[in-house]
């Protein structure tokens, strides 16, 4: 099951809780990224922030996979995503039913 999980860092982190997040934030990171779970991802350069793409066998594993470090210190959107060529063959069965 795939997942696009975004995480954004909370607002009321900034100057000195800032640094002391990104020695928090960088090995978890990490983890997440050896944990052959990520599909993709990447920081986004608009906000402080960024995204996964995580391969996982059920939802709770991404409180597994993420941990505290991640979850006490990020607003954490996930989603379930459903591939193109899915999403296209069902939109066509509406079609052929008239939907």
């Amino acid at each position: 099951m795939q997942f696009h999980v975004a995480i954004t860092i909370h607002d009321a982190l900034v100057l000195d809780q800032d640094r002391r997040l990104r020695q928090v934030l960088g090995p978890q990171i990490g983890k997440v990224l050896a944990s052959g779970k990520v599909q993709g991802g990447s920081f986004l350069a608009g906000v402080r922030g960024g995204f996964f793409l995580l391969e996982v066998d059920s939802p709770d594993e991404l409180y597994t996979l993420l941990g505290p470090e991640i979850y006490s210190t990020c607003r954490v959107e996930a989603h379930p995503t459903i591939p193109f060529e899915r999403g296209a063959a069902i939109f066509q069965q509406w079609e052929a039913e008239g939907r």
